[in-house]
């Protein structure tokens, strides 16, 4: 059921980038730099997406499991600074590339080249955290959690 649901997660989200456009870095890019055109869609996307979060994080602290079984990450039990230098990352990343990883994945459905690149160092990067964070080790355990 777990699978079921994450494959009707990932069609809907795939469908949805692909008649938004957010899976081409112009359009990203274009919503970053005031002064070019400025397109307030994504704008609204992103709030409509942050009032979908809000509600299912008001909904689920009333849960004392997943709906559909397995364990929750809590994320009380991470340092918020971490989350905050993740998020920043995370919005620099995009912003100077335009691409963010689901929407890189769609872009290299098209064959765009600078998804491949951008993807590349994505990979690296998780891998070089989890080198960095096993002291210096890569895991199998760090690689298995990734994918």
């Amino acid at each position: 059921m777990i699978r079921l649901a994450a494959l009707f997660c990932g069609i809907v989200c795939g469908v949805g980038l692909i008649l938004s456009g957010l899976f081409q870095p112009a359009f990203l890019q274009a919503f970053v730099r005031p002064a070019g055109v400025w397109d307030m869609t994504l704008g609204l996307g992103l709030l409509s997406a942050l009032v979908v979060a809000i509600l299912v994080f008001a909904l689920t602290r009333r849960l004392s499991g997943p709906l559909l079984g397995g364990e929750a990450e809590h994320l009380a039990d991470k340092p918020a600074w971490k989350t905050g230098v993740g998020g920043v990352l995370f919005g620099l990343g995009w912003g100077l590339s335009g691409y963010f990883p689901l929407g890189a994945l769609v872009a290299l459905g098209f064959f765009a080249p600078g998804a491949a690149i951008f993807l590349s160092a994505v990979l690296f990067g998780m891998v070089a955290h989890d080198v960095v964070a096993n002291g210096g080790r890569l895991t199998i355990e760090g690689l298995r959690a990734r994918g």
